[in-house]
């Protein structure tokens, strides 16, 4: 975004403020407001923002920024009821033509079967992927979605920024009590997260809430948000809820006197883990949200607000960036890579906490740690991810329709936009001998399976030490991934693929794991050429692997120790030596001084 970008925008916003404002003047619209008009549906909200780093102590930091967001009835935003000037200055389903805009596709989870699906289509689809609303509970309230708050940074000129958190405050229908707050995270690669958290169910104490906040949970930690820390811990979230509910009811048109305008607020608070129990340990890290001032959203106070902030829509990225460099470069952190977003919540897993005094297994009660949420939006799967995966579908079709074969395959994607495929032999009748199922985080297990020189190779490094992938029979998957007996050569000598394979693993270890003198997934291969799709593919991950350490070489950043992507099969090796742990996400980045104050 160039500087001069960012003074014409502003310059642009001043002219037409101080036009509405002597607009307004003469015709007196300002003097005094109409308190017999509706409550208002929708809110500008100039926020305050602060962060605070308190672990470990060499690395303490904070500041604090001005933000800009929306206050928006789900429900009338979708009517179009809050376009102003229609659409030009604000407008729903686009970003284009208009000055301040929102549309749904950066928001929660695609839907594969309705590509123009609405926020609140979505929202409703996540809560009943969630168990709160199409099924039955123990209590007979009804539970079905009425409106919801929406609380985010909308788009500016076009430009979409990117929105670290959206929060969701929904009400159910015939009640004007809060329900559900969810809060979806989105992060700087692109993924999102979601948190549901139900009113009045796993609250925290009263008396731990902080002054002026409605409501307080504590769960745990499940999204790679911040490169400076890993995905351990716990956080705990204290909110503020609206003075009102969104859509118009009995007791808002006929309230004796205006609803004061709302400010709802968000404090999170991550602890680290307790090292010797499942619950929070020390305070590392605080986020405050707070409004300092709350209007309802019209032509002229939009303007307003954005002369008063004309860059604060566009400076969410380079502030991330700046802070990150502080930190990285100034406060000596280290790196953690991102590991790939966790599934999400099966359905029916929120329920209320037993009650210890009525509940007949009472002493068998264990306090453990809930989920409450899971990752909705995935990275998309890159043209060598898509490659890879065509190779395996091959391999697999190919093995499942062999004569005689009572086996079936399914793989599972964690992302719920992506459908399960199932190999499943045409003429087998009944249940099959074998079922094989893999889980699987994220494409990229595709690519590890193309590259590792075996099945054995991919287990250990996949499932064993990454926790990319996970399998229901190890005997099995090693001996559906095993080469095809009819393509096996009586020479040992390996391909030239399986050579490429092999030289990606430093000569130093010595794993003691058989490499076929074909992969399994080369068996179909016509050719050996040196230049064929399958060659060239394998090249160019293995350069991408290298350009990777080149550039963090050149930036002269640190990435926490053992975990560099180029250490992999050490790592690995590690672990089939049984030295390390595999799959375990460590709390703590390294500082320079390896302090832990």
């Amino acid at each position: 975004m160039s500087a001069s970008l960012i003074v014409d925008a502003s310059v642009a916003l001043v002219c037409l403020s101080l036009s509405a404002v002597l607009y307004t003047y003469h015709s007196h619209s300002h003097a005094t407001p109409n308190t017999n008009d509706p409550t208002p549906r929708a809110y500008i909200l100039a926020n305050a923002v602060t962060h605070a780093r308190l672990l470990p102590v060499s690395a303490s930091h904070s500041f604090t920024y001005p933000s800009l967001s929306l206050l928006v009835s789900l429900c009338a935003l979708e009517a179009g009821a809050l376009d102003l000037v229609g659409g030009w200055v604000f407008g729903y389903g686009g970003v284009w033509g208009r000055l301040v805009g929102l549309r749904a596709a950066p928001y929660l989870a695609d839907s594969p079967r309705d590509k123009a699906a609405t926020i609140r289509g979505k929202l409703e689809a996540l809560l009943a992927e969630r168990g709160f609303v199409g099924q039955s509970r123990d209590d007979d309230e009804a539970r079905e979605l009425e409106d919801a708050w929406m609380m985010t940074m909308p788009s500016f000129l076009g430009f979409e920024g990117i929105n670290p958190l959206t929060v969701y405050f929904c009400y159910r229908t015939g009640s004007t009590a809060l329900w559900l707050v969810v809060l979806e995270i989105h992060n700087t690669f692109g993924e999102t997260h979601v948190h549901v958290l139900e009113a009045g169910v796993r609250e925290d104490a009263p008396a731990s809430r902080p002054k002026g906040f409605d409501h307080q949970w504590t769960f745990l930690r499940e999204f790679h948000v911040s490169p400076f820390n890993d995905r351990s811990g716990f956080y705990t979230v204290s909110v503020k809820a609206p003075t009102h509910a969104p859509s118009p009811s009995t007791t808002n048109r006929h309230a004796p006197a205006p609803i004061p305008a709302p400010r709802p607020a968000v404090r999170v608070h991550l602890h680290t883990a307790s090292p010797t129990s499942d619950s929070p340990g020390p305070l590392k890290l605080t986020a405050l949200l707070r409004p300092t001032r709350s209007s309802p959203l019209t032509t002229l106070n939009l303007l307003l607000a954005l002369a008063r902030a004309p860059t604060a829509l566009l400076l969410s990225l380079p502030r991330i960036l700046a802070q990150a460099w502080v930190l990285h470069y100034k406060k000596r952190l280290d790196v953690f890579l991102r590991p790939e977003p966790l599934p999400p919540v099966p359905p029916n897993t929120n329920k209320p906490d037993p009650d210890p005094d009525t509940d007949p297994n009472k002493d068998a009660l264990v306090l453990a740690p809930t989920r409450y949420g899971g990752g909705v939006k995935w990275l998309p799967a890159g043209p060598l991810d898509r490659f890879a995966r065509t190779r395996v579908e091959a391999f697999l079709e190919h093995r499942i329709t062999s004569p005689g074969t009572r086996l079936c395959v399914s793989l599972v994607a964690a992302d719920p936009a992506v459908p399960d495929i199932v190999f499943r032999p045409p003429q087998l009748e009944g249940e099959p001998e074998h079922h094989l199922v893999v889980r699987y985080l994220a494409p990229r297990f595709f690519t590890l399976l193309f590259t590792a020189p075996s099945a054995a190779h991919a287990l250990l490094l996949g499932a064993d030490t990454e926790g990319l992938f996970a399998v229901s029979d190890r005997a099995l998957f090693l001996a559906v991934f095993s080469p095809l007996a009819e393509h096996t050569p009586s020479v040992g000598s390996l391909s030239p693929t399986q050579r490429l394979r092999t030289a990606a693993i430093p000569s130093s270890l010595s794993l003691p794991l058989h490499v076929p003198a074909v992969h399994p997934l080369d068996a179909l291969l016509t050719s050996g050429s040196p230049f064929s799709s399958e060659s060239m593919a394998l090249r160019a991950l293995f350069a991408l692997d290298a350009v990777e350490r080149w550039v963090f070489g050149l930036a002269r950043a640190r990435i926490v120790k053992d975990d560099e992507p180029w250490s992999k099969w050490e790592k690995a090796a590690a672990v089939l030596g049984g030295r390390t742990p595999g799959g375990v996400e460590r709390e703590w980045g390294s500082v320079v001084s390896n302090s832990r104050e």
